[in-house]
């Protein structure tokens, strides 16, 4: 369903829209169905998603997550979560990046509670800049990265984090964060020849021109329900890096 369609029987059907929007999905995508039960069971008011361990991405997506993760591996996230969990008890080691200070303090309790320690979890929030764009702009050197949402400020602690490690160190890399195609770029040369690029809710208009820069490499999309409610379908992409 485009999307300024979406909106306008959104508008007209009231509360009545997201129940109804779910049983589209499904017949809209027949493959949803075996995955009633897990979406059923993430939106119910007891459950959350870091207390349960669970990505929030497509179920198809985190089903291939299960196949594909062994006990020996690294992987590399941006953006945390219960997928923070996930990747902890399941791989060797874990490096996640966050930049919300709040977010980290409740992800770290979950990892905490869960005995967890194979996790460097790290916080680099978005930095004030200081002086004038102009300077900073003018400037062949400026390391800057800025994050539309967040004016005025620097994410390249966030970006860079990554350099910390050797070329082709991970298995896998999660891209689920802030300024993605950013990421996605400093994080190519840290994945091991044949590990794997993930990025999430790769259908957005703001990742069309790294996606495009991406094709060289095989590639398999994940398109479908996700966790939580209100119901709602997105894309999530891989990449076998070489």
């Amino acid at each position: 369903m485009a999307v300024p369609l979406k909106r306008r029987v959104e508008k007209s059907l009231g509360p009545l829209f997201d129940p109804l929007y779910f049983f589209y999905l499904l017949v809209d995508d027949l493959k949803s169905w075996r995955y009633f039960p897990k979406w059923f069971s993430s939106f119910r008011p007891v459950r959350s998603l870091v207390g349960e361990a669970k990505p929030w991405i497509p179920f198809v997506a985190a089903n291939w997550l299960e196949r594909y993760l062994k006990p020996h591996m690294k992987v590399f996230e941006y953006g945390s979560g219960g997928s923070t969990i996930f990747f902890a008890e399941r791989v060797a080691e874990v490096t996640s990046i966050e930049h919300d200070q709040k977010w980290h303090a409740q992800v770290s309790r979950a990892l905490a509670q869960r005995g967890l320690t194979n996790c460097s979890y790290e916080l680099h929030v978005p930095r004030p800049i200081a002086g004038t764009f102009s300077a900073i702009d003018d400037s062949p050197s400026s390391r800057f990265i800025y994050d539309d949402y967040y004016m005025g400020t620097t994410v390249h602690e966030y970006v860079q984090a990554i350099d910390a490690h050797p070329d082709h160190t991970f298995d896998l890399v999660l891209v689920d964060g802030r300024v993605r195609t950013e990421c996605i770029q400093y994080a190519l040369p840290k994945i091991k020849p044949g590990g794997y690029l993930m990025l999430d809710n790769s259908n957005n208009a703001d990742v069309v021109e790294i996606i495009r820069r991406l094709k060289t490499y095989p590639h398999t999309e994940f398109r479908g329900i996700a966790p939580g409610w209100p119901p709602t379908r997105w894309s999530n992409t891989i990449w076998q890096i070489s």
